[in-house]
């Protein structure tokens, strides 16, 4: 990142978040509570370490209910104990590679983080309820609690939030969140918006944290609608950087918004599937495994935006995998899932991150 070129707090200016570039994976995702405990888990900052890696974001379970629910809670078994996350910030710290808290919102029905969301007016005359206010003063006591947690446990950085996408709008809702957290957390905040936010929201409050994070998964193909992803055509590494290069523009254009806000993509990865680069985010269809895709899509990421001023790096989706995915295992050639270790992508992040 060129320091010159970027908007940074004046008190962040030596901070490593700012100074070091982010090579970075994603850690414990839906992790369930006791996960971090686990010895095999607890060790594996040590072959991140060897793998270049020096960020790493790890997941703790921010729980509701349902997606209408105004109540966030921590779940006993969903939501990871304070000690644990303790334990595994330690970990992480001691083999060189800085925390980051990433609070993820979790509704117990299932539904995605971003369909939360309230109602904004109540249809029999003279009846008032704020439910959205509810649900922000419940979630602003919940970051609040890992704020006072990453203060007190060495954590780099803290996201306020992550495809929170239903309740993105409420502008001086989150300004408030904002203002509240900085007065338990003197370390670097930030947000995890999706492509859909900057689409339809304003999302002025962004200008209140110190960098944009970004869950991006910019497809390196265009199939027809309908189209197997196994009937896709085999792509090239010069294919998937020729398709992704108008996407560079599209990063630009973000940091120019946000007046040089620096950005990380602090979700960024494909399945180690065929066809899958024509939607990257997508871990549900069945197709055949293809570990040069997903390590040619890897290698096209870093053609693409290294080089940008405000870029601060990425962060692999993702390092581990805590769900039972069946169909990611029905091919005996390999893994179809998002990580990496084992296969052709691994030598792609050695490459790039071992620099």
């Amino acid at each position: 990142m060129d320091m010159s070129k970027a908007k940074i707090r004046e008190r962040f200016k030596n901070h490593p978040v700012f100074t070091e570039f982010h090579r970075g994976v994603n850690f414990g995702f839906m992790a369930k509570r006791g996960y971090y405990t686990r010895q095999d888990v607890l060790e594996q900052p040590k072959a991140m370490a060897k793998a270049g890696v020096n960020f790493c974001t790890y997941n703790v379970n921010v729980c509701q209910e349902n997606y209408h629910s105004r109540r966030v809670f921590q779940d006993y078994i969903f939501s990871s104990g304070d000690q644990e996350l303790a334990d595994m910030a330690k970990s992480l710290n001691d083999n060189g590679i800085r925390p980051m808290l990433k609070p993820c919102l979790t509704p117990l029905d299932g539904a995605w983080m971003g369909y939360v969301s309230m109602p904004e007016t109540c249809q029999i005359a003279g009846v008032s309820h704020d439910y959205t206010g509810e649900w922000f003063a419940s979630y602003t006591d919940a970051i609040c609690h890992y704020a006072e947690f990453a203060e007190k446990n060495n954590i780099a950085a803290l996201m306020v939030g992550a495809e929170d996408y239903g309740v993105e709008q409420w502008d001086d809702h989150w300004r408030k969140l904002i203002e509240k957290v900085r007065s338990i957390y003197s370390g670097p905040l930030t947000y995890e918006f999706t492509f859909q936010s900057l689409k339809t929201r304003r999302m002025d409050w962004i200008n209140d944290l110190d960098f944009i994070s970004y869950s991006y998964y910019p497809p390196a193909q265009d199939l027809p609608f309908g189209t197997p992803y196994s009937e896709a055509p085999v792509l090239t590494l010069d294919d998937m950087v020729n398709f992704l290069s108008s996407r560079r523009a599209k990063i630009e254009s973000i940091v120019e918004r946000f007046d040089g806000m620096p950005i990380a993509f602090t979700e960024i990865g494909v399945r180690s599937a065929h066809g899958c680069t024509a939607n990257p985010c997508d871990f549900m269809q069945e197709t055949y495994y293809d570990g040069e895709e997903q390590a040619n899509y890897m290698e096209a990421v870093f053609k693409t935006f290294t080089g940008i001023p405000q870029w601060m790096g990425l962060y692999w989706w993702k390092w581990d995998e805590t769900q039972i995915r069946p169909h990611y295992h029905t091919d005996p050639r390999g893994d179809k899932g998002f990580t990496i270790q084992g296969k052709p992508a691994e030598k792609v992040l050695l490459k790039y991150f071992g620099k």
